[in-house]
């Protein structure tokens, strides 16, 4: 199929577009990842290479399943594969959603693509404009593993989020197109305002929202040598059992029986933890010598469960210490 889908690709695929690099990468999310249910909004060559790596994981999980059920001897693979990832049957479904308003883009040509090469049975294609579709006919499509969002505005984009973090599984992703836009601005390195592409509002709103008890983590990829249709950002809802457990670096290490004096990379500055009011206020009950949880939080006048996420970044960037339960000063 390789051939004929590079030639569909090679037709689906213009440069105004800006998604000859993100589709590949969608592509290898795809098989990485292995959804179960996909949501594209907004349809083209990308439509074509969601499909594609499905193709591709379906026939990979099914390898992976004769192997487990040892109908099939690898055992170099069998070492590294879960098994109960792979009980149940895999039959992924990418459902896309594009009302073929936009002129100028290959939307309306993908369904006749993906019937020609055959994949047709993973596809499911909605003619509508994605805000009049009803949350129940929404639901009924979901839970959503991997979405993939290159589809109108700013607004447009905060919109879908809205709409679709709920409906998105833990340890889904959501991938956003442009996440950069091309700005003036003023650098200290030069004497004159340079163009430089910068975080969409959306993206800054976005960031301003991570870190420990967000609930996701985020990546943006950036194409340098473009300054419009560039790049994507990765946005990946973190399921419960992966959110921060509160022990220190150090108590991990000993636990794994590694060494427990090495410290852990701070890449966080001291300044840019202190420019949160909460993390400032935990800091100042500490150094005026609040040592235990609960204290600190009363002192610092904060909910004990944002003193302790407070704490560890602080811990983090070397402005408290940890002695058993017993915080001090780090400086």
């Amino acid at each position: 199929m390789t051939a004929d889908l590079n030639t569909f690709l090679a037709d689906l695929t213009h440069p105004g577009m800006g998604t000859e690099n993100t589709g590949p990468l969608l592509a290898g999310l795809v098989r990485m990842t292995r959804p179960e249910r996909i949501l594209e909004v907004g349809a083209g060559s990308t439509t074509l290479h969601l499909l594609s790596g499905l193709a591709d994981a379906v026939d990979a999980t099914e390898r992976d399943r004769r192997i487990v059920a040892g109908e099939e001897t690898d055992e170099a693979r069998a070492a590294v594969l879960h098994p109960g990832a792979l009980s149940a049957r895999y039959e992924p479904r990418l459902l896309v959603v594009d009302d073929l308003s936009v002129a100028g883009t290959t939307a309306a040509d993908v369904v006749a693509a993906a019937a020609k090469l055959g994949l047709a049975h993973l596809l499911e294609f909605l003619e509508q404009d994605f805000f009049t579709i009803d949350a129940a006919a929404l639901d009924a499509h979901g839970p959503f593993d991997l979405v993939w969002l290159d589809a109108g505005g700013q607004a447009d984009d905060a919109r879908f989020l809205t709409a679709l973090w709920p409906r998105l599984r833990p340890g889904g992703l959501v991938a956003v197109h442009e996440p950069v836009s091309a700005a003036v601005v003023r650098s200290a390195s030069h004497s004159r305002p340079v163009l430089r592409t910068v975080p969409t509002p959306l993206i800054q709103a976005l960031r301003r929202q991570t870190g420990p008890g967000s609930g996701f983590e985020m990546l943006t990829l950036a194409e340098p040598h473009k300054f419009r249709q560039a790049g994507l950002t990765l946005l990946r809802k973190l399921a419960g059992w992966e959110r921060d457990r509160g022990a220190s670096f150090g108590s991990e290490l000993a636990a794994l029986g590694e060494d427990e004096r090495v410290r852990p990379p701070v890449l966080t500055s001291e300044g840019a933890v202190l420019t949160d009011p909460v993390c400032r206020r935990v800091h100042a009950a500490v150094v005026l010598g609040a040592a235990l949880e609960d204290t600190i939080a009363a002192r610092a006048g904060v909910p004990a469960a944002e003193a302790r996420r407070a704490l560890h970044r602080l811990l983090a960037s070397g402005l408290v210490r940890d002695g058993d339960g017993v915080w001090r000063d780090g400086l």
